[in-house]
């Protein structure tokens, strides 16, 4: 899979953007002043998605580190501590998942920003009423929380990225090495 680019997401969420400032005009001049309320769970949820994405991110980072420096160790011959934790390396399978989960978080991410930004630019033209400046209050928020889920996604992928094999290095662990097992 090739990292996706944050310019194909920017340009998701201005069109997302677009779309969405197209369609509440046209619904606002169909039925008048009722157009649909911005729920309050939106900025939430969508908040809340970015922090458990970028948690898996800080959590597969220290793995990753925590492995990297137990190879390093290895490959210079240096012998484990007797009362050192095994590291055991990442199942590839998780970090798989943990690709898909940030491939589709930032499509989701940019999706909902460009539905509430587009949302929230419409309503820039009422904040005269109070009922519109909170719902545009909650547009932005939820712009932000979801331009914070891309964020965390672009973070993720780019943990996942795997670092190009060392010139003249087989990928092999030397001989005797110590396997991660006890």
């Amino acid at each position: 899979m090739k990292p996706t680019k944050p310019l194909v997401l920017v340009a998701t969420t201005v069109a997302v953007a677009v779309i969405s400032y197209v369609v509440i005009r046209f619904w606002d001049h169909l039925d008048g002043d009722r157009i649909p309320a911005v729920p309050l769970s939106a900025p939430i949820t969508l908040a809340v998605l970015a922090a458990a994405v970028f948690g898996v991110a800080l959590g597969l980072r220290a793995r990753f580190t925590a492995y990297r420096e137990v190879r390093t160790r290895i490959e210079r011959g240096l012998l484990r501590e007797p009362n050192e934790r095994p590291v055991k390396p990442i199942d590839p399978l998780q970090a798989a998942r943990a690709l898909v989960l940030a491939k589709a978080s930032g499509l989701v991410g940019s999706v909902f920003a460009g539905v509430y930004g587009g949302y929230g630019l419409f309503l820039l033209g009422r904040l005269d009423l109070g009922i519109y400046r909170s719902e545009a209050l909650r547009c932005g928020f939820a712009f932000l929380a979801g331009a914070a889920l891309i964020a965390a996604a672009i973070y993720l992928e780019h943990i996942l990225k795997v670092p190009p094999e060392q010139p003249g290095g087989d990928g092999k662990v030397p001989s005797g090495a110590w396997s991660g097992r006890s």
